[in-house]
C-alpha cells in the first residue's frame, strides 16, 4: 500500500505489486523529506490512519458478508404459514387420552366409593384392594359415526378402571366403567369380552405388591441362604453386594394350566446389559395364594441339575455330591461385550458427522392436540396404556379410509434347555406393553426437527406418570422417488424428467419391554398409502450356556446361548372404503391355455386376472404357509371413473411361521397367530384380539380370537375388520451381541389404493417435479425446473440451528 500528498491535505492510497514491502520503503522516503522536528507528529498521524483503514476494511467485509447472507442464507427452521384448510377436529375430542387431571378425578372418585375399600398400591400387599389401571374407554363406533357423520349427540368421555381385589374372600379382578368426565356421577361393572370368566385373579398381570414380596423379600431371603454358593460359583451375590450384585427377574406364563401362578426366577449379574449375564441358577416359586405366607419354593435348578428345594441344593453343594460351576473372575475385558462402549476398528475412521435431515421452511403438518393434519391426511391418535398406539378416523382429502389402525399384541415364544428358557412365552400386553414407551432421544430415536409429545399413564402406580417426549411426529424424506421417469430421444438426449420426492409423515413411539425394544411407526404417503412398520432391536434374552444348548440357538459368548424365538405382532385395521359397507375379494394372477388368436394351430399360455369375492369369515382367514393373493377391500356400490369398485389392497411384509401346533398349551391364548390375515365383520364385542389377562392364563383365555371366525358371519357389504399378523423367527448369531440391529429385523404391512382414485393422487403434491429443456436454448443441454411454485432450481443456503439435546431418561409423577 502507498500514499502521497503533504501532511495538510487529504491522504490518498492505492495498492500495487509492491504492497508487501511498500510500507517500510514508503515510510523511509517520507522520513527523508520531512524535518526531524515533525517526525513524531507524522508517526502519530500514521498510526491513526492505519487504525481507521483497518476498521474500514472490517466494516467493508462485514457488509459483504451481510449482503451474501441476505441474498442466500435463510433460517432452516423458520416457520411459515401453511395454507391449510381447517380440518374437522371433533375426532380429537373423542380419542384423546385421559389428561392427568381427568385421571386424578377418576382415582379420587373410586377411592370415594367405600365398598371398594381401596388402598394406594405402594401401601398394598397382595391381599389388598387397589387400582391397577385407569385409561380412556374407547367409545362405540356406531355412536362415533353418528356424531361425526350425521351430527348426532357427542359421545361422552368414559374411563376404564381395573381393580385388583385381593382382600375379597374369593380374590378377584374387576373392571369398571366410570363416567362421565369431567363430572363423574356413576360407575358400572364392565364385562369387556362377553365370554365365560376364567380365574381372573391368577390371570392378572404382575404388579408392585407381588413383585416386591417375590423379589425384595423372598429372593432376598433365599440369597442369604445361598450366599456362599453364589459367591463361590459366580463371584456375585445378593444383599450387601456393592458392585457384585445379582438381580432377579420372573418370567411368564406362570404354570401349566388355568389357576397356576408359579414363576421361574432368573438370576443375572447386575452389569450393564445384564440380560446377557445370566448365571446357572433358577428358582421356581408357587405364589398363587393372596396370602404371601403360603408362597413356597417348588424346584431349584443349578448348573444343569434339579433339586426339590433350597436345602437340598445347599446340602449337596456342601457335601460335594453335585457338579459345581465356578465362573472366572470378571475382569473389565470379560464383560465389555454387553456394553455399547465403542470398540473394534473400521478401515476408514473419521470424526466427521453424518448427514442431518431438516425442514428448510418449517413444519408442513399441524397438530391440533392429538389430531394431525398433513397434506391430504388427517387422523387422531392415542397410546392405550394396555396395548399401545392407536390411530383413528384416518381421512384422505376429507374422505375416511379407515376408522382404526392399531397395535393389538406383541409376543415372543422361546425354546431352550434351561427351565426358564422352556417356559418363556411372552405376551406383552400382560407386561404393560402400552405404557412401556419411554423418552425418545432427539436425532437418534427421531429426527431433531420432529415434534415430541409427552404421554401420561396410570398403570401399576399411585400417581399419574409423565413419560416425557415418548411420542414423536415428523416428516421424512425416504431418499427414494415415489415415482419417476426420464424420457429420452433416439439420440439418448433427455426430453424431460418427471418424478415425485417421497415425503412421508411418521408417527413413532418405541416400546421397551424388558430386554427388547420395538420401534413402532405409522407412516402416511402422499399417494394415499398407509404403512405400519415395526423395527425390533434391544438385547437378547439369553440363557446360561449348558451342554446341548446349540440345539436351541447359537453360542454367542463363552457362557451365553442366544435362544431361538419367534416375534409376532398383531394389528387391527378397521377400514371404511368409501363408506362402511365394504366387501372383500382376492385378486390373483392365473394362467390360461388358449388357441393362439392370430396364429392357427398354436397354443398361447398367458396370465389373466382372477377376481374372487369372499362371502364369509371362514373363507377369509389365511393361515401361515399360504401364498397370499392380492387382498382387496372395496365398496361394490362406489366406482372410480374407469368402472372399477373403489378399493384398497392389503400387502404384508412378514416372515412368520406358526409358534406352536394349534391347540397345544399356550397357543390357545393367541389363536390370532394362526392367520396371516383374518377378515371379520365388525362387532362391538370383537373390538380387540387380546388382553392383559392372557399372559398368565393362556390355557383358558379370557378371550379366544378364533371365535371371531368360527361363527362364520357374512362379510359382503358389511363393516369389515382385518386382523393382521406379521413377524419373524429369530435364530440369534454372534452379531446380535451386544444388541440386535433394526436392519433386517423389520416387518409390517401397507394399505395401498387399488382403484380407489382415478389416477395417482400424488400428482397434486407440491413435491412433484418436471425438468424440461429451455425452449430458447439450443445445443446447450440446459434444463430448467418446470414445476410451478418450486424453489428447487434456486441455490439457497440455510443456517441450521442445532439445539442442545437434553435427555432425562425416566418417567416421573405429574
Amino acid at each position: 500500500m502507498r500514499w502521497s500528498g503533504d501532511k495538510n491535505k487529504p491522504i490518498r492510497f492505492w495498492f500495487s505489486s509492491e504492497s508487501r514491502s511498500g510500507l517500510s520503503l514508503g515510510y523511509k522516503a517520507f522520513m527523508k523529506k520531512e524535518e526531524t522536528s515533525t517526525m513524531a507528529e507524522s508517526i502519530k498521524r500514521w498510526k491513526v490512519i492505519a487504525i481507521l483503514l483497518f476498521l474500514l476494511n472490517l466494516l467493508f467485509i462485514a457488509i459483504l458478508i451481510g449482503q451474501k447472507a441476505n441474498r442466500k442464507s435463510i433460517d432452516c427452521f423458520s416457520k411459515v404459514n401453511m395454507q391449510f384448510e381447517p380440518p374437522d377436529t371433533r375426532a380429537a375430542e373423542l380419542f384423546s387420552d385421559l389428561t392427568p387431571e381427568e385421571i386424578q378425578k377418576v382415582k379420587e372418585y373410586m377411592f370415594g366409593v367405600k365398598r371398594f375399600n381401596l388402598v394406594p398400591i405402594t401401601q398394598a400387599t397382595v391381599n389388598s384392594n387397589y387400582i391397577f389401571l385407569i385409561e380412556l374407554f374407547n367409545p362405540h363406533k356406531e355412536a362415533v359415526l353418528e356424531y361425526l357423520e350425521r351430527n348426532g349427540p357427542k359421545t361422552e368421555r368414559v374411563a376404564r378402571v381395573v381393580v385388583f381385589q385381593g382382600a375379597s374372600s374369593l380374590p378377584d379382578v374387576e373392571e369398571y366403567l366410570v363416567g362421565f368426565l369431567p363430572g363423574l356421577t356413576w360407575y358400572r361393572m364392565h364385562h369387556p369380552f362377553n365370554r365365560k370368566r376364567s380365574d381372573m385373579f391368577n390371570s392378572r398381570p404382575r404388579s408392585i405388591p407381588e413383585v416386591y414380596h417375590l423379589h425384595a423379600v423372598m429372593m432376598s431371603q433365599i440369597g442369604d441362604t445361598l450366599y456362599h454358593i453364589l459367591k463361590e460359583s459366580y463371584g456375585f451375590w445378593m444383599n450387601n453386594c456393592s458392585t457384585k450384585c445379582l438381580y432377579t427377574a420372573d418370567l411368564s406364563p406362570k404354570g401349566f394350566e388355568s389357576g397356576d401362578r408359579e414363576s421361574w426366577i432368573l438370576f443375572n449379574r447386575n452389569l450393564e446389559g445384564s440380560y446377557l449375564h445370566p448365571v446357572s441358577l433358577e428358582v421356581l416359586v408357587d405364589h398363587r395364594n393372596a396370602n404371601t405366607t403360603e408362597w413356597k419354593v417348588k424346584k431349584v435348578y443349578y448348573n444343569g441339575q434339579y433339586f426339590d428345594n433350597i436345602e437340598q441344593l445347599v446340602s449337596g453343594y456342601d457335601k460335594g455330591t453335585i457338579k459345581k460351576v465356578v465362573l472366572p473372575k470378571l475382569e473389565k475385558e470379560d464383560f465389555v461385550y454387553s456394553t455399547f462402549k465403542r470398540r473394534g476398528t473400521f478401515q476408514a475412521n473419521t470424526k466427521q458427522r453424518g448427514p442431518r435431515e431438516f425442514e428448510p421452511d418449517g413444519h408442513r403438518f399441524k397438530l391440533y392436540g392429538n389430531l394431525v393434519q398433513y397434506m391430504p391426511w388427517t387422523f387422531a391418535f392415542r397410546v392405550r396404556s394396555s396395548t399401545g398406539l392407536q390411530i383413528f378416523d384416518i381421512r384422505f382429502n376429507g374422505e375416511r379410509i379407515a376408522y382404526e389402525l392399531s397395535l393389538q399384541e406383541a409376543i415372543s415364544f422361546y425354546g431352550g434347555n434351561t427351565p426358564a428358557a422352556t417356559q418363556i412365552k411372552a405376551i406383552d400386553s400382560g407386561w404393560l406393553l402400552g405404557r412401556s414407551n419411554f423418552e425418545l432421544l432427539k436425532s437418534v430415536d427421531c429426527p431433531e426437527h420432529a415434534v415430541f409429545m409427552d404421554l401420561h399413564h396410570f398403570m401399576d402406580t399411585d400417581e399419574v406418570l409423565r413419560f416425557r417426549n415418548a411420542l414423536c411426529v415428523f416428516e421424512h424424506n425416504t431418499a427414494v422417488p415415489l415415482r419417476r421417469h426420464c424420457a429420452a430421444n433416439c439420440d439418448e438426449s433427455s426430453t424431460f424428467h418427471g418424478s415425485v420426492e417421497t415425503y412421508v409423515l411418521v408417527v413413532r413411539t418405541i416400546y421397551t419391554i424388558y430386554n427388547y425394544d420395538y420401534v413402532m411407526d405409522m407412516i402416511f404417503y402422499q399417494n394415499g398409502m398407509i404403512e405400519a412398520k415395526v423395527f425390533a432391536t434391544g438385547y437378547l434374552l439369553g440363557q446360561f450356556f449348558v451342554e446341548g444348548g446349540k440345539r436351541y440357538g447359537s453360542r454367542v459368548q463363552k457362557h451365553l446361548l442366544g435362544n431361538v424365538h419367534t416375534h409376532l405382532f398383531n394389528f387391527k385395521l378397521d377400514m371404511d372404503i368409501a363408506g362402511s359397507e365394504n366387501s372383500f375379494m382376492t385378486v390373483s394372477r392365473e394362467f390360461e391355455n388358449i388357441s393362439h388368436p392370430w396364429s392357427p394351430g398354436r397354443r398361447l399360455i398367458q396370465p389373466w386376472v382372477h377376481r374372487r369375492v369372499v362371502s364369509h369369515e371362514g373363507e377369509a382367514a389365511f393361515r401361515h404357509g399360504t401364498t397370499l393373493p392380492y387382498l382387496v377391500f372395496y365398496n361394490p356400490k362406489k366406482e372410480n371413473r374407469w368402472g372399477h369398485s373403489r378399493g384398497y389392497r392389503l400387502q404384508l411384509n412378514s416372515h412368520t411361521q406358526p409358534i406352536l401346533p394349534e391347540g397345544y398349551g399356550e397357543e390357545k391364548g393367541v389363536t390370532w397367530n394362526r392367520y396371516q390375515v383374518a377378515v371379520t365383520r365388525y362387532n362391538e364385542i370383537e373390538v380387540i384380539s387380546s388382553n392383559i389377562y392372557i399372559q398368565n392364563n393362556p390355557w383358558k383365555p379370557a378371550l379366544d380370537f378364533d371365535e371371531f371366525i368360527t361363527n362364520n358371519e357374512t362379510i359382503e357389504e358389511q363393516d369389515l375388520v382385518a386382523w393382521i399378523t406379521t413377524g419373524f423367527v429369530h435364530i440369534p448369531s454372534a452379531e446380535d451381541v451386544p444388541n440386535t440391529a433394526t436392519a433386517g429385523n423389520t416387518i409390517g404391512f401397507v394399505f395401498r389404493p387399488f382403484n380407489f382414485f382415478n389416477e395417482d393422487p400424488s400428482l397434486a403434491s407440491p413435491d412433484g417435479l418436471v425438468v424440461k429443456p429451455d425452449q430458447g436454448e439450443s445445443g446447450e443441454g440446459k434444463f430448467s425446473w418446470a414445476t410451478e411454485e418450486t424453489n428447487r432450481g434456486e441455490a439457497q443456503e440455510c443456517l441450521v440451528k442445532m439445539e442442545k439435546i437434553e435427555y432425562f431418561g425416566k418417567c416421573k409423577a405429574k
